[in-house]
């Protein structure tokens, strides 16, 4: 499937944070940006730590939150090429502003979250490149005392370089949900979901994808520091230039918070695809462990497993499967370092039609920052990233090295 549930949940989180979340791209504040971006993804909890977060589900009086991110980058590589590495100086200015109101999370009533950030991204050299990516996300509802009811929906616009294509790519990537949950007992809720997900390519040389899903979990929360879900989801995924895919997986979660300063986010489980070309049936696994073992040290790991659809060659779906660890550790009172890593290997198949099959991708990367804090709203760091795709398939892979600085101001 093209993007996990959770994706619409973690936009909104990202947005809504204004300049303290970089755009994609800039390495400051990680975010350990997906494939789809060109490197690494979780899906599962915002990097950042947000589960470690002692006011993360606190209703903040503030409804309206604005921010700016700048920042300025020398990139060796900004095509991904594998034999013409061009470079340019590229500047990003992205203005954030996100509203909110009400409480999803207790009481009854209506809520609403609706969060949006432009970025104008300015290339020195290649002027021609120069774009405005946008990104929105909104989350609608209604509490009551046993049902709630929600819809959710994002839409982003974006023109960098992917690992998959392998070049500038302009695209469109759409997502809505409508979900309902019921509280049979204080501590099982039964949710239904229904939604659909796409991403539309200007160009005509890369496939289009359209999925529509269903969805039913069963939640039961075991205790304040421990929830379990077991997850059904079908749907149909349809793909330019190839046959129809039918969906079926079923996956279970554990969120569970052993300690204080741990919190674990496991969903694991199997994925049955049929196709033109048979079937398979792969894992499916998302995962994200955090750790503060001391005031001013946080520690991540992330997990992941899933099968996607290129879009680069029609008729052939690609296994990912990857692995991120990063750290930050506050210097004093104004200093914090953080350092990130991790690896990706991507398997494509021939699932409809005939054509070229075995390419392998593999991914890896480092990235370390300095961030300097002059306020609580106004922040400056230093980064460096290092990544590599080592691609089997002649004309793809690429080496990278990109090194900038980054301002951010949350209004």
């Amino acid at each position: 499937m093209p993007r996990a549930p959770r994706v619409v949940p973690l936009m909104l989180s990202a947005l809504a944070a204004g300049s303290l979340a970089p755009s994609w791209g800039e390495e400051i504040l990680s975010t350990v940006p997906g494939r789809l971006e060109g490197e690494l993804h979780t899906r599962i909890v915002d990097s950042r730590g947000a589960r470690l977060d002692p006011y993360a589900t606190e209703t903040r009086s503030q409804e309206v939150e604005m921010g700016l991110a700048i920042s300025a980058a020398y990139d060796d590589n900004i095509f991904l090429s594998a034999s013409k590495a061009q470079s340019d100086l590229v500047v990003r200015v992205a203005p954030s502003i996100a509203y909110r109101k009400g409480d999803k999370l207790g009481g009854e009533g209506g809520f609403l979250t609706i969060a949006y950030r432009p970025t104008a991204v300015a290339y020195a050299d290649h002027s021609d490149n120069d774009r405005i990516d946008q990104e929105s996300a909104w989350e609608a509802g209604w509490r009551g005392k046993a049902i709630t009811l929600a819809y959710t929906g994002a839409f982003r616009q974006l023109g960098d370089a992917t690992a998959d294509t392998g070049t500038l790519t302009d695209r469109t990537e759409v997502a809505n949900e409508a979900r309902i949950a019921w509280s049979l007992r204080e501590k099982v809720t039964v949710e239904a979901a229904v939604g659909q997900e796409s991403t539309d390519y200007e160009s005509g040389a890369f496939a289009d994808s359209d999925l529509v899903y269903g969805e039913l979990a069963l939640r039961y929360a075991y205790s304040p520091k421990t929830r379990l879900g077991l997850i059904y989801r079908g749907g149909r995924f349809e793909v330019d230039g190839a046959g129809e895919q039918t969906v079926h997986r079923l996956t279970g979660r554990i969120e569970w918070k052993p300690r204080e300063k741990i919190a674990i986010d496991l969903e694991a489980g199997g994925e049955h695809r049929s196709f033109d070309n048979g079937s398979d049936t792969t894992p499916v696994v998302e995962a994200r462990i955090g750790w503060m073992p001391k005031e001013g040290t946080e520690l991540y790991l992330n997990g992941y497993s899933r099968e996607q659809a290129s879009a680069y060659t029609p008729g052939q779906n690609y296994t990912e499967s990857g692995l991120a660890l990063g750290i930050s550790q506050r210097l004093g009172e104004k200093w914090t370092a953080r350092l990130d890593g991790g690896v990706e290997r991507a398997s494509y198949t021939q699932v409809s039609g005939t054509g070229i099959a075995g390419r392998v991708d593999k991914i890896h990367f480092i990235r370390p920052a300095l961030e300097y804090r002059f306020t609580d709203d106004f922040s400056m760091g230093f980064f460096y990233r290092y990544s590599e795709n080592s691609s089997n398939r002649p004309g793809l892979g690429y080496e990278n090295h990109s090194a900038g600085i980054q301002m951010g101001y949350k209004f």
